[in-house]
């Protein structure tokens, strides 16, 4: 399965998405959190590549107060994979939570601790 977003973490989200403008020419959009979020587009819908999202360490407890990185991977079923990930030695850093339109996710560690999250698409997510 091929990550199909990046979360970054910064301490300063508006010098980051500065930064990131001015350096690699992302594209920032407002996404509708409770907390300031933006959607990053990071090149055009034909180029190779996967886009992300930046938010603030402040609004992200799971970086523990450091700039973080964190890859999301597609899965068809959540819950299997949750229950493969904590199997195989892994953890679960945050529980299956739904995201408004997109779909259901989770945030898991392999047993060395590097985090990741896993997705649920919409299409195939349940109601709950």
């Amino acid at each position: 399965m091929k990550p199909t977003y990046f979360d970054l973490t910064v301490h300063d989200v508006g010098l980051a998405r500065t930064f990131f403008e001015n350096v690699l020419g992302w594209h920032f959009e407002k996404f509708d959190m409770p907390y300031e979020y933006f959607r990053i587009k990071a090149g055009q819908e034909e180029m190779p590549g996967i886009d992300g999202g930046m938010g603030a360490i402040s609004d992200a407890p799971l970086s523990e107060g450091r700039p973080m990185t964190l890859v999301t991977i597609p899965v068809a079923d959540l819950e299997a994979t949750l229950a493969r990930a904590t199997s195989a030695g892994g953890s679960i850093v945050e529980p299956r939570t739904r995201i408004p339109g997109i779909g259901w996710y989770a945030t898991c560690a392999e047993p060395g601790g590097l985090k990741f999250g896993l997705i649920q698409a919409e299409a195939n997510a349940e109601q709950a």
